[in-house]
């Protein structure tokens, strides 16, 4: 083969590659695109005489800044038969005397030794009363309407196990806060409605988690042998052979981290602890016996954690294509193309979102330069825990 037919067919390669991830990247927006569409249109009428017995499960650490308001917001919900637990761990600032006041308020305060925020959730679920727990951290606020969403939730699907509240950013001043805000809205929720479509909503988060009391008794309650007990209680519900969906109007306004060392360690904390759960509940890859779960949510949430490398092959191919071949003008508009796939699928989901927020429209344009710092981020954890890098869990400043 001539010099000349090698080159011709490096250019091809690189160029197809390059087509290729740039293909991948695309449809896989708007496929989330689409399946959130079909999850709005779906979106169940009130079913405005269902009000089973609520307990709502508070755990905290050292949350003497934030529970006053946490516990403020709770008591001001919209639902007629619940009660509120606040567990608080050993606490050594002043969270359990700010608890306390809201006693003759009719709160349940208990208080344990430091056993972790999974023992903390063990002991609200076992002393509470309701059919249903919502568990909540104490640096998250809920919407009004939120109890009664999630009550909705469960009379129009009796093989529910558990829901998945929308958790949105607490405002606050500040570019970080705007772009995690962002974040939130375009990509964590926007999936969940698509999961939820599917039938497979692989997490319900901390910050809102509806669970039925029932599923959480079958499925055994919440273990520390992972960072992610949110996404492996949410695991061991779907093996029980319940359902798990999404719920938008179930507002949860959470504080996020206010600088980049707290957001990489919370990033951090999240990917590991996925990946810790994914290997633990390997036996579910590819099993029909689990459906859309197994054959298509599980294995594309290990896509998910392994996207960085997409992305950056995408840039690169993108780069080699540009000074190695003499493609730039090619590659460049592949990129713009991905950017205003990106931009389109950011304004869809704010603008479907239940309380969209202009300050999340005017983030759009960075989002993707935060984007490539969290795909960073991804790479990190998932070297540290193919590696075993010891980590331990650390509270953001406030």
């Amino acid at each position: 083969m001539s010099q000349e037919s090698l080159e011709e067919h490096r250019v091809g390669l690189i160029q197809y590659f390059f087509y290729a991830v740039l293909a991948i990247a695309v449809i896989r927006l708007f496929t989330w695109l689409f399946l959130s569409l079909n999850y709005t249109r779906r979106r169940r009428a009130e079913a405005s005489s269902y009000f089973p017995k609520i307990s709502v499960v508070v755990p905290a650490y050292n949350e003497e800044i934030t529970i006053k308001s946490c516990i403020k917001s709770l008591q001001d919900l919209d639902y007629p038969d619940y009660e509120i637990i606040l567990v608080d761990d050993g606490s050594t600032d002043k969270t359990l005397e700010e608890a306390k006041k809201f006693e003759v308020s009719g709160a349940r305060v208990i208080h344990q030794e430091n056993q972790g925020k999974a023992n903390a959730l063990n002991n609200g679920i076992l002393s509470s009363k309701g059919e249903i727990i919502v568990t909540v951290d104490a640096d998250t606020k809920l919407h009004r309407d939120s109890l009664k969403k999630i009550a909705n939730r469960f009379a129009t699907n009796h093989h529910l196990g558990a829901v998945a509240g929308n958790v949105k950013v607490s405002p606050a001043p500040g570019l970080l806060n705007r772009l995690q805000a962002t974040e939130y809205t375009t990509g964590i929720n926007l999936i969940r409605k698509a999961q939820s479509t599917l039938g497979c909503v692989l997490v319900v988060p901390g910050p809102i988690a509806a669970l039925k009391k029932e599923a959480v008794e079958r499925a055994g309650l919440f273990l520390e042998d992972t960072f992610a007990e949110d996404f492996d209680m949410t695991m061991r519900i779907l093996k029980k052979g319940y359902q798990v969906e999404y719920e938008d109007g179930a507002i949860a306004y959470t504080d996020a981290p206010k600088n980049l060392e707290d957001l990489i360690k919370q990033r951090r904390r999240w990917y590991r602890g996925m990946i810790q759960v994914l290997d633990k509940h390997r036996d579910m890859y590819l099993r029909r016996k689990y459906g859309v779960l197994g054959v298509f949510g599980i294995p594309n949430l290990w896509f998910d954690i392994t996207s960085p490398i997409l992305n950056t092959a995408l840039i690169l191919l993108a780069l080699l294509a540009g000074f190695l071949v003499g493609e730039s003008f090619i590659s460049l508009i592949g990129l713009v193309a991905y950017f205003i796939a990106e931009t389109v699928v950011g304004i869809y989901a704010i603008s479907l979102d239940p309380i969209p927020k202009m300050r999340e429209f005017a983030a759009i344009p960075i989002l993707l330069f935060y984007n490539v710092f969290i795909d960073g981020v991804r790479m990190m954890a998932f070297a540290e825990e193919m590696v075993s890098i010891v980590m331990k869990w650390e509270k953001p400043r406030r």
